[in-house]
């Protein structure tokens, strides 16, 4: 679930299948384009503001996604700049991104560690305490997945970003997605529904932008401080 500059864009569609991708995941460009500007870590937290499908760089979107289903419902595909299978979003999602400044262009596995390993404190610090990193990338909460994490690195900075499930629609992520290609151990060949969780279903009540505010107060000296730095 991880990238390094110089890969290809994406994955071709099959043959005779036209692209079902309506183009890339950018809503965190501004971001991006900012710390490459100035070199100052920075970090956002947003509801995400549509119900879209986002599938990773080298993903296949015909054996990861239902394309036909996600166009007769005008529902939109789009790629992201990390790895990972495909997911669905929607405004019951919180997305968490940090871009933060690394010199060179290796170092992912720490950085993605170290990351975590700070979402997961802010998350224990506005009251969810007990999130683990599972897998290469997941956030996990009892054995359930809570957030899907990728990471992207390019040289001189690591954006990473991870859509935490707060009130999402499981009947969409049913209906758009099949059971994915490949899938982390600990996942045992759970269906969505019996391995998702989110932090409603935990007990937390409060609205996505409520929980995304106080998310972002926890984890705005963390990022200040760019924990990648030694």
């Amino acid at each position: 679930m991880t990238d390094t500059v110089g890969r290809s864009t994406g994955a071709q569609a099959p043959a005779g299948r036209p692209d079902p991708v309506a183009g890339p995941w950018d809503l965190d460009d501004a971001l991006l384009a900012a710390v490459h500007e100035d070199g100052r870590p920075r970090g956002v937290v947003y509801p995400h503001p549509t119900l879209a499908a986002v599938i990773g760089r080298g993903g296949d979107p015909w054996r990861e996604t239902r394309p036909d289903v996600l166009a007769a419902d005008a529902v939109p595909l789009y790629r992201r700049r990390g790895g990972g299978c495909a997911v669905i979003v929607d405004p019951g999602n919180l997305v968490c991104s940090l871009v933060l400044p690394l010199a060179g262009v290796g170092e992912i596995t720490r950085a993605f560690a170290s990351i975590s390993r700070e979402v997961i404190h802010a998350l224990a610090a506005v009251g969810v305490p007990g999130v683990q990193q599972s897998g290469v990338s997941d956030l996990t909460l009892a054995g359930r997945k809570l957030g899907g994490s990728c990471i992207w690195r390019t040289r001189g900075l690591v954006y990473y970003s991870t859509t935490l499930l707060v009130d999402p629609d499981l009947d969409a992520i049913d209906r758009y997605l099949p059971h994915p290609p490949r899938e982390p151990e600990y996942r045992r060949g759970r269906a969505h529904r019996d391995f998702l969780t989110s932090l409603r279903a935990e007990g937390h009540p409060d609205r996505v932008e409520d929980i995304g505010q106080r998310l972002m107060a926890a984890l705005a000296p963390r990022i200040a401080a760019n924990p990648l730095q030694d």
